[in-house]
């Protein structure tokens, strides 16, 4: 088979091992769950949370919400739309009004 697909081919061991499964009725080529720790599903009441402690605090930590700290960042990046500048947390897409008023400030 490396001759007729290269380097690309898979391992005959592999092939096997797939075949096997196949004979045992396995039809569905998803992964099957694995133990080990549960996923955490970022609801709204999580999201919630991270928002009301960081319109609180911009101090925030992964401890006092019991969920990762990857999970923090993804809710605070992608879910709320927030980016740290000048160490305060603003909204990535600010409107017109708030782009005017920020320029004021700025100017004065």
């Amino acid at each position: 088979m490396k001759e007729v697909y290269g380097e690309q081919c898979l391992a005959r061991c592999t092939i096997f091992r797939w075949y096997q499964r196949y004979e045992a009725g396995r039809v569905n080529i998803k992964d099957l769950p694995r133990p080990g720790q549960a996923h955490v599903v970022t609801n709204s009441a999580t999201i919630s949370a991270v928002d009301e402690l960081l319109r609180q605090s911009h101090r925030i930590t992964s401890v006092e919400l019991s969920i990762s700290k990857g999970t923090v960042h993804r809710i605070i990046h992608k879910k709320l739309g927030y980016d740290k500048v000048c160490a305060q947390w603003v909204p990535k897409h600010l409107s017109e009004n708030q782009k005017t008023a920020r320029m004021g400030v700025c100017l004065t």
